[in-house]
């Protein structure tokens, strides 16, 4: 294993990357985002049809919930563990290693027809989903300055737009004739990007075991937090409702097309990519408090249109609105935390934020399936609509919380 580095010496080995090598290591700087992308958006078109497949084995639509969702498991585990195996193996070992169980995990699906092991594959995707994602942030910290950072993780996040609208659709167009498992295979994407990692990469860890010791820094000043966090663990499941409620609303219709699905679930990640780079833009006019509020908006109004569906056109405008809230919710919540935290918390905070997603996306079956078995597809929607005008309502009697002081707690 190679001595470990300092910051200095990780920025002078990752810049002195020449040529077509530099581009193939900005390509897995690129990744992280997009594969975890891929994670949820790639088999959303064809959950129906795992669904009637393992319906004999497994109990059909609950499986194929888990199935979709398990990855949130091992990128809850993932994202923490990543920087703990940088500091442990290096960038080198880690993408390398990754990217091959991502790929491996991810292609399972082509293959298992035993439903364990589909999950435990979803969760070593989702754990090396997230590690690539960790890796992947910390190389562009490590070899860029300031401004140039700002615009690759931009980057990363417009690419995972345009990833999962893409996956969606193809999915769609090779399940039709290769059925529920030719979509696993657009997980085969990782290996072209392990051999860039391999040709790229340098051989280096980023600190000493002695710097490590900076994380151990009490989690205490996290804990007046608690409410942001609260409410992404309450939210955040709303994000995956284009992905794994709306295929069953769509064959509750009687739209089985794989193609017309893929169509309209990819309306969601299309709005994803517009209300993201519209964000500094919409967080400078309306603020913290308004753009809050646009959210809770814009998923009461796709989950309203969603429990309103009779028709492929009107399933793609539900899909459209709840994208818009989908593009403005990270980068809101990671905007509140980094201004209500000191620069030595911020990385934990995000963390942290991360890890409330992946809890909730997890969770969100065990909250949705109860309203469906009560309400049917439709009115659990209905019932998510109605939830979400109370908060609303809330935040508006509330007033301009969001708008209180750095320093103050988030309401």
């Amino acid at each position: 294993m190679k001595p470990s580095v300092g910051q200095d010496d990780a920025q002078a080995a990752l810049r002195a990357i020449p040529g077509w090598r530099g581009w193939l290591l900005i390509a897995v700087m690129l990744s992280g985002p997009p594969l975890m992308a891929l994670t949820f958006s790639t088999i959303a078109p064809v959950l129906p049809m795992i669904a009637a497949h393992f319906r004999g084995q497994a109990g059909g639509t609950m499986l194929a919930q888990w199935i979709m969702t398990t990855p949130a498991i091992g990128l809850m585990v993932g994202a923490p563990a990543g920087g703990w195996l940088i500091d442990r193996i290096g960038p080198r070992s880690m993408t390398i290693v990754a990217f091959t169980g991502f790929a491996l995990g991810g292609s399972a699906g082509l293959w298992a027809d035993d439903p364990v092991v589909l999950l435990a594959s979803r969760f070593v995707m989702g754990f090396s989903g997230a590690s690539i994602a960790t890796v992947a942030t910390w190389l562009i910290g490590a070899r860029y300055d300031e401004a140039a950072r700002r615009r690759l993780i931009a980057a990363q996040d417009s690419i995972a737009g345009i990833a999962a609208m893409s996956a969606v659709l193809i999915s769609g167009i090779i399940a039709q004739p290769g059925g529920w498992r030719a979509p696993f295979a657009i997980y085969l994407v990782a290996v072209p990007l392990l051999l860039a990692a391999v040709a790229s990469v340098p051989a280096i860890r980023p600190r000493s075991p002695q710097a490590a010791v900076a994380f151990a820094e009490p989690l205490a000043s996290l804990t007046s937090l608690w409410p942001i966090y609260a409410i992404i663990v309450a939210m955040a499941g709303l994000m995956m409702m284009p992905a794994t409620q709306v295929p069953f609303l769509l064959h509750a219709n009687g739209i089985e097309d794989p193609i017309i699905r893929s169509r309209v679930i990819a309306c969601s990640a299309f709005a994803t990519i517009l209300a993201a780079a519209a964000f500094p833009i919409v967080w400078g006019r309306l603020g913290k408090a308004g753009t809050f509020r646009l959210i809770l908006t814009a998923y009461l109004l796709g989950t309203a249109t969603l429990s309103m569906v009779s028709t492929a056109g009107l399933a793609a405008l539900g899909c459209f609105l709840m994208g818009l809230g989908t593009g403005l919710f990270s980068p809101f919540f990671a905007s509140l935390l980094i201004a209500r935290t000191s620069p030595g918390l911020r990385g934990r905070a995000i963390g942290f934020m991360f890890g409330a997603i992946f809890l909730s996306e997890f969770l969100s079956p065990l909250v949705v399936l109860p309203l469906r078995a009560a309400f049917g597809v439709s009115g659990g929607f209905a019932a998510l609509s109605a939830l979400l005008f109370v908060a609303l309502l809330a935040s508006l009697i509330r007033g301009s919380a969001f708008d209180q002081s750095t320093s103050s707690q988030c309401p």
